[in-house]
């Protein structure tokens, strides 16, 4: 009877330790999932907040959870003003920069003017016979200073205000055989190979200006605005929806650290005459803002 006791005793206690610890296990899945639930929800809203635009998070489940949302959020808010005050800097930097470098490309210009105006001033001041000789070359000499202060004036403004890009479906081939036909009388010989039928929805005018600057960029660069030279230009699709136009030229390149700096504003070499640095540039800006398209 005693053994037959402990053994009945045995199994209570069995029984009732594994309904004892089925119960605790229980109660401690629901305490964890009721604990983690608002964390994981804190988590997804600041996944959502660093892909995305700065929202506040909401904290649930207990004061500690409150403070952590609270704190994220002060961080949040902290990082979106300094990202503006960032923004603004950078803004009036390159604002200077741009300034700067505009009133430099205008200045140079003006040194020709002066000196051909006070040479004639000069000249006719004590009558010299010479005044009548020098006057066509000074006068030569300003007009051509003037028209390279419009042309700065005019790149900047266009690099300044691009207009907002108006796409449509156009003929990619009829575009680059009239811009290449437009460049007929520049002395370079321009091979052209354009697959017949390459539809593409873009700005068309954007996609002229894009050619334009490219082609005058070789013709002024690769063979320094000389006669001669050969410019190879092709188009073609290179699958469902993307075309590749590409530009070789056999003149004499540009060197790895310039390179590295020809969409850069205002960068221009120095045997580039009468470049303002700001066609590749702008045509970096459409490019990359994909021509509307």
């Amino acid at each position: 009877p005693l053994a037959r006791a402990l053994k009945a005793l045995d199994s209570a206690i069995v029984v009732i330790g594994g309904s004892s610890f089925g119960a605790a296990l229980l109660i401690a899945l629901m305490l964890s999932r009721g604990l983690a639930r608002p964390i994981v929800k804190m988590a997804e809203q600041a996944r959502a907040v660093i892909g995305g635009e700065p929202k506040p998070v909401r904290g649930k489940g207990g004061k500690e959870l409150v403070e952590l949302a609270n704190a994220f959020n002060q961080a949040i808010a902290d990082l979106t003003q300094l990202r503006k005050r960032l923004a603004a800097t950078e803004r009036i930097a390159a604002r200077r920069e741009i300034a700067r470098r505009v009133a430099h490309e205008i200045k140079n210009p003006l040194a020709p003017i002066r000196a051909a105006v006070e040479t004639l001033r000069r000249l006719r001041a004590r009558n010299d016979p010479a005044f009548d000789e020098y006057f066509d070359e000074a006068t030569r000499t300003v007009l051509d200073e003037v028209t390279r202060i419009n042309n700065i004036v005019s790149e900047f403004t266009r690099f300044a205000r691009l207009p907002p890009p108006n796409p449509s479906p156009i003929e990619l081939a009829d575009v680059i055989r009239k811009v290449v036909n437009l460049h007929a009388s520049s002395g370079a010989d321009i091979e052209l190979s354009v697959s017949p039928v390459v539809v593409v929805n873009a700005d068309g005018d954007q996609m002229v200006q894009v050619l334009t600057n490219l082609i005058q960029n070789a013709l002024l660069h690769a063979f320094d605005g000389a006669r001669g030279g050969t410019m190879r230009l092709s188009a073609e699709r290179i699958d469902g929806d993307r075309v590749r136009i590409s530009f070789e030229d056999d003149g004499h390149g540009i060197g790895a650290a310039e390179l590295a700096r020809v969409f850069e504003p205002f960068f221009t070499t120095r045997r580039a005459q009468g470049g303002s640095g700001l066609g590749l540039h702008i045509v970096f800006n459409l490019v990359t803002a994909k021509l509307g398209g």
